[in-house]
């Protein structure tokens, strides 16, 4: 017998199996469970295994809370490990540069044009959907561009890594279009506009959190409330530090100044967290069918061309 050993009149009674193990640490383990019950256990060396014994009358008890930790242990070891960060950095290079061509554009476009690209609340609640796609790709001058660029490196490198160049790109399009919406609705007592891709890489960011948040939610040693927690107060703590303009001197956020709208930030996280998940959930990341990243990549460019021409029917 083991140390686990009780007394010799409880070792006299009708005892019961209820487990063999190759190693002494995992007929330990099983036999902390046991007594978590307030119930004896014994461990004994038996034709090469560890075994196992509790109390007859306690055989259907200690049974049930065993096949429950056995339950548990499997489902950790299925937890999905982390997937290696691959950044296709040429995919990363091109969209970058695609934000200055966008740029460059734009500073030579008709202004009548480049204002009906502009997120004006009311505009858009009146029926021009294309706003919420076309400010995306405008910015306010050379400063708010470089701005953003720097985001967009660590924002579309994650993105891009976790659910590939097509899905990824597209999520963050559909994420910033979906917070301009929501912007939209949020302001519409009084006059706002926006512009710039920032809230779509907020989306980004909001896409990492969602995708992460699902994952959680596909295994059952992380899908309790302080795991589920932790990507979505992630991207709020990104947020904080790099969605404002800085604080009031009471210490609240500025929530909208002439160059920073937290705000649409706030909603392109949001819905960047809703579209990560239900991308996740879907199979849409890196990894996945080869047709998928082309076919959603494809439709990124479909939709801001849609949206352009739309604004351009004055």
């Amino acid at each position: 017998m083991m140390p686990d050993e009780h007394d010799d009149a409880e070792a006299s009674a009708p005892r019961a199996e209820v487990g063999r193990f190759r190693r002494l640490k995992a007929a330990r383990e099983r036999g902390l469970v046991v007594a978590a019950m307030d119930l004896p256990y014994w461990i004994e060396r038996e034709d090469g295994a560890w075994v196992l014994f509790v109390e007859e009358n306690a055989r259907g008890q200690a049974a049930a809370a065993l096949a429950e930790f056995e339950a548990e242990e499997q489902a950790r070891v299925h937890v999905q490990k982390p997937e290696p960060l691959v950044i296709p950095k040429l995919a990363l290079a091109l969209t970058l540069v695609a934000m200055v061509i966008f740029y460059r554009m734009q500073t030579g476009a008709n202004p009548v044009l480049i204002e009906r690209g502009v997120a004006v609340d009311a505009r858009i609640l009146h029926g021009e959907w294309w706003r919420c796609f076309t400010a995306l790709t405008l910015h306010g001058g050379v400063e708010h561009l470089v701005s953003n660029l720097g985001l967009a490196v660590f924002a579309f490198a994650f993105a891009f890594s976790r659910f590939g160049t097509g899905a990824g790109l597209l999520g963050t399009v559909l994420g910033g279009a979906m917070g301009n919406l929501l912007n939209a609705f949020a302001h519409a007592a009084k006059p706002h506009a926006s512009l710039g891709s920032s809230t779509a890489l907020f989306a980004s960011l909001g896409l990492l959190a969602g995708g992460e948040l699902a994952a959680r939610l596909m295994h059952r040693a992380t899908r309790t409330g302080w795991q589920l927690l932790v990507p979505v107060g992630a991207g709020l703590a990104f947020l904080s530090l790099y969605g404002g303009a800085g604080s009031n001197r009471d210490g609240t956020p500025i929530m909208d100044t002439g160059n920073v709208d937290l705000m649409a930030h706030l909603f392109g996280l949001v819905a960047g967290v809703a579209l990560g998940s239900v991308l996740f959930a879907a199979g849409l990341r890196r990894g996945a069918r080869a047709w998928v990243q082309p076919v959603c990549g494809g439709a990124v460019i479909v939709v801001l061309a849609a949206a352009w021409m739309a604004a351009s029917r004055m």
